[in-house]
């Protein structure tokens, strides 16, 4: 036979010691009201089972009265604390008193009032089988909502106990006058067996329960952060494309108002200088008696400076806007006789003398973008004549090469060629020569050379032949998908 009152103090004392190890274990990582609740009610089912054991030792209605009272009280407590693990913070404290006021009044009515055990065992052991099932089912609740197997294990453990506490209830009515609480019989053995593995795996389980809250706390922080860390980089780029922006257009104000600037000073005094010629020309048409001779050399001399506005202001469109476009360029092919000619035609008539055609070269057209083939040529014929001594000649070669198959027109002129500080940075925007005698412009000449061979896929070729004086050439490739 088993010795029930040993076995209800070891039970006791393990309800006490396990309570106190999840204490231990999740104060400080969980809930603490939830911990609380779950922890106190086991400890008061642990001094409960320590009374019951304790009965021959002590006064019946502290032995059994208190101690089913404590018990009774445990299963509101740890409901309490399931309750929470499910989210409901604003608990009813109705819903857990008056169950365990109803029961714990008709036990101490029963145990007053009664010789015979069974009705207030009948009372005790239906409490435990309603405080069982009802831990179950809110174990269970919170396993299929959450999926956590440790609530799925406290809802089978306390429904294991709240089996066996039935099988108890049905020897306690098969033996209703000679029934007794602490009774060696197998249905004791089993709820006392019952009551141990509810014990362990049911506080086992809520530490589970507890755990697997704080890691799906911890998970949600990690990807809280995961989502701020990904708002910051994404307002971090949107600051660093306004900057860019920003930067931009900086830029472009700055270029603006480069291109303002350079405008101004190229297009100003020339067009000062050519009125002033023009208002003296026709002084001295309107005078019969002075030289005519004097008024065609004005008037020359105003249209050569309007050909240079004219220039400077194609110089300043295309770099604003021809060689600023995003769109693929516009290819035709071309005859190549007539866009030289073209190119000539913009020469100032006095210096067009000093030109000299060579063509090495049978092909007669050539894949260009005509406007800016013939703006980047003359650029180059202008930058000869004006480099170039006085009087010299300025040769305008036009060949062919088949590696890289191409187009090359070249501008040879006699004079000082590239100083050597100026070689670097010959084709960068602002970089210009300081031949004494010459006017300054802006340097945008050959960076408008070297802007629209990029365009071509080609380049701006410079060489100084062993006889003297500088060959600048345009390589334009012809070759597929150039």
């Amino acid at each position: 036979m088993i010795d029930a009152r040993t076995a209800f103090l070891l039970a006791g004392l393990l309800f006490v010691a396990l309570p106190a190890t999840t204490w231990t274990i999740l104060h400080r990582r969980h809930d603490l009201r939830s911990v609380a609740a779950w922890c106190s009610g086991s400890l008061l089912y642990g001094f409960g089972f320590i009374l019951l054991g304790l009965r021959e030792a002590l006064d019946p209605i502290l032995a059994f009265g208190i101690g089913n009272v404590l018990m009774f009280a445990a299963y509101p407590l740890r409901a309490a604390a399931l309750r929470r693990e499910l989210g409901e913070t604003a608990l009813d404290i109705k819903r857990f008193v008056l169950p365990w006021l109803a029961a714990s009044t008709a036990y101490l009515t029963a145990l007053g009032v009664s010789d015979l055990e069974s009705p207030r065992l009948a009372i005790s052991v239906l409490a435990n089988i309603g405080g069982a099932a009802w831990l179950a089912r809110l174990a269970w609740t919170l396993h299929r909502r959450s999926g956590s197997r440790s609530a799925a294990m406290l809802a089978w453990t306390e429904a294991l106990f709240a089996t066996a506490l039935t099988v108890r209830l049905v020897v306690v009515a098969s033996e209703w006058q000679s029934a007794r609480a602490l009774a060696g019989s197998i249905d004791v053995a089993l709820a006392l067996v019952s009551s141990v593995v509810a014990s362990l795996y049911g506080n086992l389980g809520y530490i589970g329960i507890a755990l697997e809250a704080a890691r799906s706390k911890e998970l949600t922080r990690e990807a809280e952060l995961a989502r701020e860390q990904e708002r910051r980089m994404q307002t971090e780029l949107r600051l660093q494309e306004q900057a860019m922006a920003h930067e931009e257009l900086g830029r472009l104000l700055a270029q603006r108002g480069e291109m303002l600037a350079m405008m101004a000073h190229e297009v100003r005094q020339p067009l000062n200088n050519a009125s002033a010629a023009l208002q003296s020309a026709a002084e001295a048409v309107a005078d019969e008696q002075r030289d005519r001779q004097a008024a065609a050399g004005r008037l020359q001399r105003a249209s050569a400076v309007l050909s240079q506005i004219t220039k400077a202001l194609d110089n300043t469109l295309a770099d604003a806007v021809l060689l600023n476009d995003a769109g693929p360029l516009a290819r035709q092919d071309i005859d190549i006789d007539t866009l030289v000619k073209l190119a000539l035609a913009d020469v100032e008539p006095a210096e067009r003398a000093r030109l000299n055609l060579e063509r090495a070269t049978s092909t007669r057209t050539a894949s260009m973008n005509a406007g800016l083939i013939r703006l980047a040529l003359r650029n180059l014929i202008a930058n000869a004549l004006a480099y170039a001594p006085a009087n010299t000649p300025v040769t305008i070669r036009i060949s062919d090469s088949d590696d890289p198959l191409a187009l090359v027109i070249e501008v040879i002129d006699a004079g000082p060629g590239i100083s050597a500080d100026l070689r670097p940075r010959l084709f960068t925007r602002g970089a210009r020569g300081t031949t004494p005698g010459q006017r300054q412009g802006h340097g945008l000449g050959l960076y408008i050379v070297y802007r629209v061979m990029a365009l071509h896929g080609g380049e701006a070729r410079v060489e100084h032949p062993p006889a003297g004086g500088l060959s600048m050439g345009l390589v334009i490739p012809q070759s597929f998908g150039a």
